[in-house]
């Protein structure tokens, strides 16, 4: 596999960030506690520590077992937050 260059590293962690923070938004959101989400979820807590922490990427899997706890589509995990709209 070939290294990543800076310019995909860092979107790389982009996503890894925005991803942990929809997941720690919704689940403050449904007042569901982290720990509470892993084990709903059937992911290890240190799992999804480290995927909140950014150190890990969430397979397709875990995204898919996530969004069923948080009642979300597995995309809404991933998507950038929509800007609020200006006021006409």
């Amino acid at each position: 596999m070939a290294k990543l260059g800076p310019e995909e590293r860092e979107a790389q962690d982009a996503l890894r960030a925005r991803v942990a923070e929809r997941i720690r938004e919704l689940a403050k959101r449904r007042g569901i506690p982290i720990s509470h989400l892993a084990d709903r979820s059937k992911v290890s807590r240190a799992h999804l520590w480290a995927v909140l922490g950014g150190r890990r990427a969430p397979t397709t899997d875990v995204l898919a077992r996530l969004a069923l706890v948080l009642q979300v589509d597995p995309h809404q995990l991933i998507r950038p937050p929509r800007k609020p709209k200006a006021p006409k």
